[in-house]
This record gives structure tokens, C-alpha cells and sequence, in this order.
């Protein structure tokens, strides 16, 4: 089995836009209606869709081109489908630094998005709500992409497919892509430049369940840090780094990514320094996620594995997550699931555990989260200990 989910939830999960409005350059822009034919999406560093399971279980699902399984949550699992008596145990790794064991439901899965009916023979069942939240039901991969031509629309909020005489314009770009290892799961080519002016040209996994741009994995990181390219890191370490337990990511900038001819200058990426795992497979140098994708219009051809992209011109230059924590959300309160070794956050005391009920005065509870919009200088953390809510303030990096 090949499954991987990827988790950074970072600060920028409390900044969410109300439904019909999205915000742009801190004004508030209406949003257009998507196309006819097309599907609504939300993009908030994942890509979200509305999924009929068995047709008629509305579920809240992720798609990610990490995974080539359909995945779905054990809580949501059981109380939609019973407990479950006849699932499987296995083993699965992902982007945490190790192994766990899951289970998976043998029995044949049917599930459609926007009218388009797929079926899979198996269902892996895990607590994916501990890494991405308790607002997603599960996940599903490239399998219900086989053999579609699938425009995703990140700014437009919608996913569109095309037909197969339909002409794609000549401002894209077209990429050739390559499956990994006959796996339905992408590699596509770029180049990175260092801030000392070397390039590598390299193979990337693409991974839409990555809310980042783009992360080297340990075995690319480990060569380049010894030929002395990486420098001037910041390490984090996540409690829950994916499926497979935790991470430890290293944030550097880049001077250049440059993509089927499209350069992106001074943009913060990652290193692994995991020792298994997605962030450790040596048959790839790293993955390659949303925050990329976000900046172009993208048409992902599944027939021909091609990519196309062509600049997205109503992008906005998202605000960096700059106080050094992650955060996991949950109805009634956000986990902190990540510290950056040294930060701020850490030094003022916050912890890895830590459920941080408000910041800045909004609940999480309360459905506002859009109010931190745009993010302040300085958080203020209302954290349960020990029955006593204890406040900590944390000022940007």
C-alpha cells in the first residue's frame, strides 16, 4: 500500500474568509460564482471537496495526489459505518518519521465528487482528524483522477473537467511528468537556486496533501548540507507529523524554484530531517505542494501525465506564518503541534500539547476566526493547564 498524508496546519488556519467574499491585499473582494459544469472547492492550504460516499454520505474530504488510497476517518468512520468488525490491520508510513498501525475495510468503496462516480476495493480506516483537524472526514487520491484532464482553479475556488477535444490555450505551459515507479502518483521536474547561487535540478513528488511549496527530503538535504548549501535553518518539530508520528522540518529561503519556466524568487521552503517515510524516499528529492500550485491556473492532464500551468494573475503573496507555531484545530480549541526550537512561541512557554482556547480574544469556538485577518504582531494565547486558563503572549519572529 502507498498512502501518505502531509501536515503543516499552521497559523494561517485561523484566517478564514467568510463563504461568498475571499480578501485580497487586506480588502475584502466578492467572490465570483464558479462555471457551469464546474465543482466547488475551498482551498485553505488543503483542497477540500464535498464527496457522496455509497451514494448518500455526504463526507468532507481532501484530495491528495500523496495518496493512491481512499482514506477515512475512524470516528467519522464509525459513526456513519458501525464499528467495524470485519477491518484489517496494516501498516503504514507517510510523513512522519516512522510507521503506524491502521486498519482498512476490504469491502468495495463507491464515492462521487461533482456527479463523477469512482470505486476503490478497499478503504484504509485511521485518526486522520489527530493530523488534519476534526473539520475532514477523510481523503481520496489520483485513482479518481485516472484518465481525466482536470483543471483546478485554486483562486476561482472550483475544480472543472475538461473534455477531451478541448483546446488548452497557448500561455500554458505544458510539463511532463513521469508516475513514480508505475505508482499513480506524480513526479514532476523543476530547479531550485540557494541562497550561495547553486541550482539543483531535481525530480519532486507532487503532493497536494503538502500545504507548503515545496520540502527536500532527508537524503537530498543530507547530500547538500555536506557540499555546505544549506545554511541559516530555523528547526520546528512537530508533535504529529503526518501519517507515521512526528517530524522535525528545517526552514530555509530559497533565491529561486523555477517551474516550466516560471521563476518564483525569495520564497521559504523546507528540509527533512527524517529517517523514514515520504520525507526520506531517496527516489524523488522532495515534494512538492499547494502554496506552489496556488500561484498558477493548472490543468493536470492524467491521460498523458502532463501538467500545465500558466501564471495565475489574481494572485495574492499569502502572509507568512511568522510566529513559529503549528496548530491543529478542533471545535472547541486549536492544539499547538509545532514549535519552532528557539522562537518566540517556545520561549515564552508554550508548549507542544498545549489547548490554546482563544487567541486574541476570539474563541475557537466562534466561528470568527476571520477577525485575525490580517494577522496582528502579536498573539495572545489563552491556554488550559491544569483546569486555569494561563495567557501567553508571542510577538512575530
Amino acid at each position: 500500500m502507498n498512502i501518505k498524508s502531509y501536515l503543516i496546519v499552521a497559523i494561517v488556519l485561523l484566517v478564514t474568509a467568510c463563504a461568498n467574499s475571499t480578501a485580497k491585499n487586506g480588502q475584502t473582494v466578492e467572490k465570483q460564482p464558479i462555471p457551469e459544469g464546474a465543482v466547488e472547492m475551498k482551498y485553505n492550504n488543503h483542497i477540500y471537496f464535498n464527496v457522496m460516499l455509497r451514494d448518500s454520505i455526504p463526507a468532507r474530504m481532501i484530495f491528495d495526489t500523496g495518496s493512491s488510497n481512499l482514506l477515512i476517518d475512524s470516528t467519522f468512520y464509525a459513526s456513519t459505518f458501525g464499528e467495524g468488525k470485519n477491518l484489517r490491520r496494516a501498516m503504514l508510513g507517510g510523513a512522519g518519521d516512522g510507521y503506524e498501525l491502521t486498519t482498512f475495510d476490504a469491502n468495495s468503496w463507491s464515492y462521487s465528487v461533482g456527479g463523477e462516480l469512482h470505486t476503490e476495493p478497499m478503504a484504509i480506516v485511521m485518526n486522520l482528524r489527530k493530523i488534519l483537524g476534526n473539520g475532514v472526514d477523510g481523503l481520496f487520491g489520483v485513482p479518481f483522477m485516472r484518465g481525466k484532464r482536470v483543471e483546478f482553479n485554486y483562486a476561482g475556488g472550483y475544480m472543472r473537467f475538461l473534455d477531451t477535444d478541448e483546446v488548452i490555450g497557448n500561455d500554458f505551459t505544458a510539463i511532463q511528468c513521469k508516475k513514480l515507479d508505475n505508482i499513480e502518483r506524480i513526479i514532476i521536474p523543476l530547479s531550485v537556486t540557494f541562497s550561495d547561487g547553486y541550482t539543483l535540478g531535481g525530480n519532486f513528488l507532487m503532493d497536494t496533501g503538502m500545504p507548503d511549496e515545496l520540502s527536500l527530503n532527508s537524503t537530498t538535504a543530507n547530500r547538500l548540507k555536506a557540499e555546505g548549501h544549506l545554511a541559516d535553518a530555523r528547526r520546528m518539530r512537530y508533535e504529529v507529523g503526518g501519517i507515521g508520528g512526528s517530524r522535525v522540518d528545517n526552514y530555509l529561503r530559497l533565491k529561486q524554484i523555477t517551474i516550466g519556466g516560471n521563476s518564483i524568487n525569495d520564497i521559504r521552503i523546507t528540509y527533512s530531517e527524517n529517517e523514514q517515510g515520504a520525507l526520506a524516499d531517496s527516489r524523488y528529492d522532495g515534494l512538492v505542494g499547494n502554496a506552489l500550485f496556488a500561484r498558477f491556473d493548472v490543468i493536470f492532464d492524467f491521460v498523458n501525465w502532463i501538467i500545465y500551468l500558466r501564471p495565475n494573475k489574481d494572485f495574492d503573496e499569502p502572509q507568512p506564518n511568522n510566529f513559529g507555531i503549528g496548530f491543529t484545530p478542533n471545535d472547541d480549541h486549536w492544539k499547538v503541534n509545532a514549535l519552532l526550537e528557539g522562537g518566540n512561541a517556545e520561549r515564552a512557554g508554550l508548549r507542544h500539547g498545549d489547548s490554546v482556547e482563544a487567541i486574541n480574544g476570539i474563541k475557537a469556538s466562534d466561528g470568527n476566526k476571520s477577525a485575525l485577518q490580517p494577522l496582528p504582531d502579536q498573539l495572545i494565547l489563552s491556554v488550559v493547564r491544569g483546569g486555569e486558563t494561563v495567557e501567553f503572549v508571542v510577538d512575530k519572529e
